[in-house]
């Protein structure tokens, strides 16, 4: 008589980050870049302005739940995409951005903080290039009261992880 074993289906577990792969995220990566390098030198105004808002609003808070995603798995810890860390990113996205772009100091903190960001590598082609390491500096960034008309784009973060939060709950 041989004994059977009853084999458990693997558990599926969730990548971190996983999100930043939906096909709206990438768009606004690609929306948002182009805009950025591209679309406001050759068409300056309103447009491009405000669009590179709405693709930073939809890409920002999926990032900032993928990275405490990884924080999660580098731990070792067992997780699962939540609204409570969702809705989070979605929040602190909200209060950054608005703070970014009504006060001085919180731009100031914006031009600082996104130049510290982008200097590794830079710090790269100019080590690379041979000519040394250089300083950190600030990016540029408008403080505009006006951009807060983006904040409802900050709907298509939440849906999108909405939608993965319940696919991931599914047996």
């Amino acid at each position: 008589m041989t004994a059977e074993r009853a084999i458990a289906p693997a558990e599926r577990r969730p990548i971190a980050g996983a999100q930043l792969l939906h096909p709206i995220v990438i768009g606004a990566v690609v929306v948002l870049i182009v805009n950025d390098h591209f679309l406001k030198r050759a068409y300056p105004g309103f447009v491009t302005g405000k669009l590179s808002d709405v693709a930073g609003l939809t890409f920002f808070p999926l990032l900032l739940q993928a990275l405490w995603e990884a924080l999660q798995t580098t731990l070792r810890r067992t997780w699962r995409p939540t609204r409570r860390a969702l809705v989070s990113a979605v929040v602190a996205t909200a209060l950054v951005f608005s703070i970014a772009k009504t006060t001085e100091r919180g731009a100031d903190a914006y031009r600082l903080g996104l130049g510290l960001l982008q200097w590794p590598i830079s710090a790269l082609k100019s080590v690379v290039s041979g000519r040394g390491l250089p300083p950190p500096r600030n990016v540029a960034f408008t403080r505009d009261p006006s951009d807060l008309i983006a904040l409802p784009a900050l709907a298509i973060p939440l849906l999108v992880g909405l939608r993965r939060v319940r696919d991931e709950q599914r047996p």
